[in-house]
């Protein structure tokens, strides 16, 4: 898009660097922490999944690196509600974010605002309602009007550290 990768605006200019690009990845550096929570959720990494190097730095394994990486591709190539009420990956909207700053950068606009809209997050579940679903007992079950194979389905889904799929009907009960 023309841009000189070399000179930035929270970055300092370093012409071995590309501060640019640093810069820009501040906007969409919550989708690595997303895709990494997702994981640990999942409970897809393990403190046996981190190597540490002669010089003492800690890194990913090869795996879980692969793994992350895919999860980070699927949030940033997932569609969001953006311009116009289409739907658009990550991917298309910094495209489209950073050509608006060239743009901006010489002339063709007055002003320009970066939008990036919100992941949608389909969650109805939190770290307080799995630990009520995997410590209730039968007792506490069945006061609550809360069906045996549900709530073995549930507890089931959680163990396998996967994120349950909780009707509201029983999300009211508990």
């Amino acid at each position: 898009m023309g841009l000189d990768h070399s000179i930035g605006f929270l970055y300092e200019i370093n012409q071995s660097r590309t501060p640019l690009v640093y810069d820009i990845q501040e906007l969409f550096r919550w989708i690595i922490d997303i895709s990494i929570i997702q994981l640990l959720e999942e409970k897809k990494i393990k403190k046996s999944d981190f190597i540490i190097t002669e010089n003492y730095h800690t890194r990913l394994g090869e795996d879980i690196a692969k793994l992350l990486i895919e999860k980070i591709n699927s949030n940033f190539n997932a569609r969001y509600n953006y311009k116009n009420g289409k739907n658009y990956s990550y991917q298309i909207i910094l495209q489209d974010n950073v050509q608006q700053l060239a743009n901006f950068i010489v002339d063709k606009k007055k002003e320009f605002e970066y939008v990036i809209p919100k992941m949608n997050m389909n969650r109805n579940d939190n770290v307080e309602l799995r630990e009520k679903i995997l410590n209730m007992t039968a007792e506490e079950r069945e006061e609550l009007g809360i069906n045996k194979s549900t709530l073995w389905y549930i507890k089931k889904n959680l163990s396998e550290g996967k994120t349950p799929k909780i009707y509201e009907k029983i999300l009211l009960k508990i």
